[in-house]
C-alpha cells in the first residue's frame, strides 16, 4: 500500500512519534510513546474530548501533547482543535515545546515516512495545496511580534506563549497589538483551539479567567476552546467535576518511564546564617562554595531566585571553574549563542562520559522548558512547586545508579514576605526541615542523611506538605462578568474607561506588565530626533530585546540603587521613588553616557511599530512600553540584563530573524559584532569571556575593512554587484556556525540550511542618506548602505496606503479581479473550517463587495498616484496601486492631490453599495452581517467607523445600480448591528468571520491574486 493511501488508525500513534522524534540511523533504538501518552490519545478518542487536567510528573515527556493533538487532528478531525497553544508564565531559555512542535513541523513538511504522509494528507488544507502542513510559531510580546502569526484560519498550528501573550489576545486586548488587529488575534486564540497551560499552579488566575469567558458566551459556531491544565492541584471553584488524566502502574513499570521515575537523587539541606544587610554577599558566597566542592561530580547547576543574585554567584564562580550564567532576562540571540557552544554539555543525551567540570548558574528560567540533565544541584530554597521543577533536571533520565546530590541552601533571614515567592518559600523549608536535619556550610555532616529525591519520592511527599507551600502569595481574581467582557469586545474605537485585562490574568496584584528594550548603534546622543529614523532601516525584532520591569529600567536610566529583586517569574512592583536629581550612582561617580533633555533627564525612543515613535525622558516609561537605546548606554552583556555595566552593549540587529529576509546593516559597528561573535564561540577548554586572539581573528577584521571601504569610496556603492566578492571574503572569514555567516549566505542567495523561500531572492542596495527636514542639510547615520534579501512585504490592512498597494511596488490591480478573487479565498477558507452554506455565502458577499468604496474618484485619483485625469481615463477602477507603501512621501502627497478626506474611510462607502447589491438581487446571507464584515474588513467598525462626514461630496457610478452619493457616510445603525451579531454568532464567532474576510483579503493583496472570469 503506498503511503499516501495509508488508514490511520490509532495503533499508528507508535509509528507516527518515531518517525517524528525517532533517530533515523540504522541500528538505533527507536523512540516510542510512553503509556500515558498513547492512553491519552485512547481516551480522547473513546470520550469525544480532551481531559481537563493532566497530571505527569516532570521528565515523561508533557510536550507529547503536541503530538496527541495533531494525530487527533488527522485521525479525527471532528474531534480536532485546529490552534494549539502551549502556554508557559515565565521566560525560557529553551523553549523545549517549541523545538518538539519544529521537529513535527518538518517531518510533515517533508513527508518521506508511511504515518507522516498520512498525517500530512489528513491535515492539508483543500485550497492550500502549497503551504505548510503545520504552522509553528513563538507568540512574541510588544511590536516585535509578527501581526499576521497564522497565513489561514483554516490552517492547523502549533503556538508557543506565555500567559500574557496568550490571555491579552483571547480577551480582545492584545498587549502590542493595534485595535485594528485585535480581533484577528482573538478569533484566532479563542476558536477551534486547545490551550494547553503548564505549570498552571503558576496561572490560577489565568485559568479561572479563561473558564468564566468561554462559560459567558453562547459558542453558535459550535467551535469552543478546550483548555488543559498540566497539574492535579487545580482547584474546581465552578463545581464542575474535573476529568484527570494521570500516570499508571503501566507507566511505573515501564522499563524507560519507570526508570524515570525512580531516578535516585538525594535532597540535603543547608543554611545559611546572616540578616537582611549581609544577605546579598553571605548567599552568593555559600552558593558558590558549595558549589565548587561539587564541580569534579560533572555537570553541576546553581539555581537562584533573582537575576542580580544569579549574576553575583556567576562572577564569584567565574575564572574559577568552567561556567555559564542563563537567565530569562536576556536577548534570545545571546542566549541561542550561548546554547550553540554549550547546549550539547548539558541536555539530555549529552556524552557521559565527559567528567570535566561544568556549571550553570541560573535562575527559575530552566524550571520550565529546557531538557536538561544535572550530575549534582545546588538551589535556594523556593516553593515545593519550583523545587520540584528544578529537582526535575537532576538525574532526569535515570541513567545514574547512584544517587545524585542535590543541596537546598536556605537564607535564615527569609520571612514570610520573600519578594519572589511570599509565604510559600519559608513554608517549605520548615516542612522540609521537619523531615530531614539541616547543616551548615561548616558542617555539613549534619545534612548527610537527606530526603530521597526521585519523581516518585517526591510525588508521595509532597502529598502530604501543607498548601502555603506550593502558593506564593494568595490570588484573588475578580469576577468576570458580561459587561467587562463586551467591554473588551469593542475593540475600535476602544471604549473609555477601558477596564484592564492584568488582574484578570494575574488576579489582582501589583504587577504590570514589563518593558521591552532593544540597544541600538547610531543613535546619536546629541540628536535623539534621529533615533527614530535610525532604527526603521532595521524595525526592532523580538530576538533582539529584553523584557524587564518598568520599575528597574527607570532606576537603571536614573542612576539610582533599586532594593527590589527582579526574577524570571514575575512578581508585583512598588511604586517608583522619585528621581535623583543628578544622573551618579551610590559611589558618587559619573556614569555612562546619556542624551538627556533641557532637564537633564536620560532619553530613550519608545517605538511603536504602527504608530509615531517619540523621544521621552526616563520617568514616563510605562509598563508595556517597547523602548530603544544607545548601545553606550550600556545595562546589557553576552548574559543578558546587567544594569551596573556601564560598557557598551553590543547592537545585535543584524542578527535577527526577519520574515521578509535579512538585512545587513554595513558601517564600523559590523567590526564589534564581528568580534562578539568571536567571543561567543571559544575554542574547546577556553573560558567564554577569554576569546583567543588568532589569524583568523585579523581576517575577518580585513574582510569587514574591504567592506567598509566600499561603501565609503566605491562610487557606485549603491548597486549590488560591488559587493558580491566582498561578501564572499567576509564569509570565507567566518567560522562554521556563526550566525553572521548565515545572513551573509542569505543575501548572497546561497544559504547552507534548507529554507522555504521558493526562490532567489535578489540582493538590494539601500542608501540611508537623509534630509533634515529642520535645515535641509544632508546626513548619514552610521550605517551608510543597508543590504537586503527580502520577500515581497506582507500585506497591510491597517493603513490605507498599506491596504490599497500591491506585494510588488509598480504593480496594479483592478477592483473587480481583486474582490472575485478575495470572495472565492474567503469561501474556501469558511467551506475548510465547516460552516454552513449561508455562512459561506455570506462570507463570499462580502469579500466581493469589499472595496467598493474605493470607486470614489478621489480613491481612484489617490491610486493612480494623484492623477486625476489616469483615473478618470482607466478601463476598470483599481483596487490596488503601484505605489511602494514604504515610501510615505510618494503616498501623502497622492492623497494630498486627490483631496480624499482625512481620516474617511472607504469601508463605510463598500458597506452602503453592498446594501444596495442586495437589495437589488436578493442571496442567501445574512445581510447584517454582510455589511459588518465589509465595514470591519480593516478592523474598524468595532463598534463604529470613524464618523467623518465628507466636506465636499461627490457621485459614485457603480455598474448596475443608481447613481449615489458619498454625503452620507456615518452609519449610527453600526452599534446596534454590532451588539445583535455577537449575540447571534457569539463574540468569538462574529471575530472569526471577521477574520476570515481580513485573511482572505490580506492573502489576496500578499500574492496579488486576481480572478478574471
Amino acid at each position: 500500500m503506498a503511503a499516501a493511501d495509508h488508514t490511520l488508525t490509532p495503533d499508528d500513534f507508535a509509528s507516527f512519534v518515531n518517525e517524528v522524534h525517532g533517530d533515523p540511523t540504522p541500528g538505533s533504538r527507536s523512540r516510542q510513546p510512553f503509556p500515558w501518552q498513547q492512553a491519552l490519545l485512547d481516551r480522547i478518542l473513546a470520550e469525544g474530548r480532551w481531559p481537563d487536567v493532566i497530571d505527569v510528573p516532570t521528565g515523561l515527556g508533557k510536550t507529547s501533547v503536541l503530538d496527541v493533538s495533531v494525530f487527533v487532528a488527522a485521525l479525527r478531525p471532528d474531534l480536532a482543535k485546529r490552534r494549539t497553544f502551549f502556554v508557559v508564565d515565565r521566560r525560557l531559555v529553551v523553549d523545549e515545546a517549541h523545538e518538539h512542535a519544529v521537529r513535527l513541523r518538518r517531518a510533515l513538511q517533508t513527508a518521506t515516512t508511511p504515518i507522516c504522509a498520512s498525517v500530512a494528507r489528513a491535515l492539508r488544507a483543500e485550497s492550500d495545496q502549497d503551504g505548510d502542513v503545520l504552522t509553528v510559531t513563538r507568540m512574541r510580546g510588544g511590536v516585535t511580534w509578527d501581526r499576521i502569526w497564522l497565513e489561514r484560519p483554516d490552517r492547523y498550528a502549533i503556538v508557543t506563549g506565555t500567559v500574557d501573550q496568550v490571555g491579552s489576545r483571547l480577551l480582545f486586548r492584545g498587549y502590542g497589538v493595534t485595535e485594528y488587529g485585535r480581533s484577528i488575534d482573538a478569533a484566532l486564540v479563542g476558536t477551534d483551539s486547545l490551550i494547553v497551560v503548564d505549570e498552571a499552579h503558576l496561572a490560577e488566575a489565568f485559568r479561572a479567567t479563561v473558564t468564566a469567558a468561554l462559560d459567558l458566551d453562547a459558542w453558535p459556531l459550535g467551535m469552543k476552546p478546550a483548555l488543559v491544565t498540566m497539574s492535579a492541584t487545580t482547584p474546581d471553584d465552578t463545581g464542575r467535576q474535573l476529568i484527570v488524566h494521570s500516570i499508571t502502574d503501566r507507566d511505573r513499570n515501564h522499563p524507560v518511564a519507570g526508570g524515570r521515575l525512580a531516578a535516585p537523587k538525594r535532597l540535603r539541606l543547608v543554611e545559611v546564617p546572616t540578616n537582611p544587610k549581609k544577605a546579598s554577599a553571605d548567599v552568593p558566597r555559600a552558593l558558590a562554595d558549595l558549589t565548587l566542592r561539587l564541580t569534579p561530580d560533572g555537570v553541576v547547576a546553581v539555581v537562584v531566585n533573582t537575576v542580580s543574585r544569579a549574576r553575583a554567584v556567576f562572577e564569584l564562580l567565574n575564572g574559577q571553574v568552567e561556567a555559564i550564567l542563563l537567565t530569562g532576562r536576556s536577548r534570545a540571540i545571546d542566549r541561542e549563542l550561548l546554547l550553540a557552544s554549550y547546549y550539547d554539555r548539558i541536555r539530555v543525551g549529552r556524552n557521559y562520559d565527559d567528567r570535566r567540570p561544568f556549571v550553570i548558574v541560573a535562575t527559575q528560567t530552566i524550571e520550565v522548558g529546557a531538557n536538561i540533565d544535572l550530575d549534582a544541584l545546588v538551589t535556594e530554597s523556593a516553593s515545593l512547586p519550583a523545587l520540584i521543577q528544578r529537582l526535575g533536571r537532576l538525574n532526569r533520565l535515570g541513567l545514574r545508579d547512584t544517587a545524585t546530590p542535590a543541596w537546598v541552601v536556605h537564607d535564615s533571614s527569609t520571612t514570610d514576605e520573600d519578594p519572589v515567592y511570599g509565604q510559600a518559600r519559608l513554608a517549605t523549608w520548615r516542612w522540609l526541615t521537619d523531615h530531614a536535619p539541616a547543616g551548615t556550610l561548616k558542617n555539613l555532616d549534619a545534612a548527610a542523611n537527606g530526603l530521597p529525591g526521585s519523581p516518585a519520592a517526591l510525588r508521595a511527599l509532597a502529598a502530604t506538605a501543607p498548601a502555603e507551600a506550593s502558593i506564593a502569595r494568595p490570588v484573588h481574581v475578580p469576577v468576570l462578568l458580561p459587561p467587562t467582557l463586551d467591554a473588551w469586545t469593542r475593540t475600535s474605537p476602544t471604549p473609555h474607561p477601558d477596564p484592564p485585562i492584568a488582574p484578570y490574568l494575574h488576579g489582582i496584584t501589583d504587577e504590570v506588565p514589563p518593558v521591552t528594550i532593544a540597544w541600538r548603534t547610531g543613535l546619536p546622543l546629541d540628536a535623539p530626533e534621529r533615533w527614530a529614523v535610525v532604527t526603521d532601516f532595521a524595525p526592532i525584532a523580538s530576538t533582539e530585546t529584553i523584557d524587564v520591569p518598568g520599575r528597574e529600567v527607570r532606576r537603571w536610566l536614573l542612576h539610582y540603587d533599586d532594593p527590589e529583586p527582579v526574577a524570571d517569574i514575575d512578581i508585583p512592583e512598588p511604586a517608583a521613588d522619585d528621581p535623583p536629581s543628578t544622573p551618579l550612582d551610590h559611589h558618587g561617580r559619573e556614569r555612562a553616557p546619556r542624551s538627556c533633555d533641557n532637564r537633564g533627564r536620560p532619553q530613550v525612543l519608545r517605538y511603536r511599530r504602527h504608530g509615531e515613535p517619540e523621544i521621552i525622558p526616563a520617568h514616563r516609561i510605562q509598563p508595556g512600553d517597547t523602548i530603544v537605546v544607545p548601545v553606550e548606554y550600556g545595562g546589557c552583556d553576552r548574559y543578558g540584563w546587567h544594569p551596573d555595566s556601564d560598557a557598551p552593549a553590543v547592537d545585535v540587529a543584524d542578527l535577527a530573524a526577519r520574515k521578509r529576509g535579512p538585512s545587513l546593516r554595513i558601517g564600523p559597528h559590523l567590526r564589534h559584532l564581528a568580534a562578539y561573535l568571536v567571543a561567543a564561540t571559544p575554542t574547546t577548554g577556553t573560558a567564554l569571556d577569554q576569546p583567543t586572539t588568532s589569524g583568523a581573528d585579523r581576517e575577518l577584521q580585513d574582510a569587514i575593512n574591504a567592506l567598509l571601504h566600499v561603501v565609503r569610496h566605491d562610487p557606485e556603492a549603491d548597486q549590488p554587484h560591488v559587493y558580491q566578492d566582498r561578501l564572499k571574503t567576509l564569509l570565507a572569514a567566518l567560522t562554521s556556525g556563526n550566525p553572521l555567516g548565515q545572513v551573509v549566505e542569505t543575501l548572497l542567495g546561497q544559504p547552507s540550511q534548507p529554507t522555504r523561500q521558493r526562490r532567489r531572492l535578489p540582493l538590494t542596495v539601500t542608501p540611508t542618506r537623509q534630509i533634515d527636514p529642520l535645515t535641509g542639510a544632508v546626513w548619514t547615520p552610521e550605517f551608510p548602505i543597508l543590504l537586503s534579501a527580502a520577500r515581497p512585504r506582507q500585506a497591510d490592512d491597517e493603513s490605507e496606503t498599506g491596504s490599497s498597494s500591491t506585494a510588488y511596488p509598480g504593480k496594479r490591480i483592478g477592483l473587480d479581479p481583486h474582490q472575485k478573487a478575495v470572495a472565492a479565498r474567503a469561501a474556501h477558507m469558511a467551506h475548510n473550517l465547516g460552516l454552513n452554506l449561508q455562512l459561506i455565502a455570506s462570507v463570499r458577499a462580502a469579500g466581493r463587495w469589499h472595496d467598493e468604496g474605493k470607486r470614489d474618484i478621489r480613491f481612484q485619483t489617490m491610486l493612480f498616484a494623484g492623477r486625476r485625469a489616469a483615473a478618470e481615463l482607466a478601463p476598470e477602477p483599481l483596487a490596488k496601486s503601484g505605489i511602494d507603501p514604504a515610501n510615505k512621501t510618494e503616498a501623502r502627497r497622492a492623497r494630498d492631490a486627490a483631496k480624499y478626506p482625512p481620516k474617511m474611510r472607504h469601508e463605510a462607502l463598500s458597506a452602503r453599495i453592498a446594501a444596495l447589491h442586495l437589495t437589488a438581487q436578493p442571496q442567501d446571507v445574512d445581510t447584517a452581517l454582510v455589511l459588518h464584515l465589509i465595514a470591519s474588513h480593516h478592523g474598524r467598525s468595532r463598534c463604529l467607523l470613524p464618523p467623518v462626514l465628507d466636506p465636499d461630496p461627490v457621485k459614485v457610478t457603480v455598474p448596475g445600480l443608481p447613481t449615489l452619493t458619498t454625503e452620507d457616510t456615518v452609519d449610527w445603525q453600526s452599534p446596534a448591528r454590532f451588539h445583535h451579531l455577537n449575540h447571534t454568532y457569539g463574540r468569538w464567532g462574529l471575530a472569526l468571520l471577521e477574520t476570515i474576510v481580513r485573511l482572505a483579503d490580506i492573502w489576496c493583496s500578499a500574492r496579488d491574486e486576481e480572478t478574471h472570469e
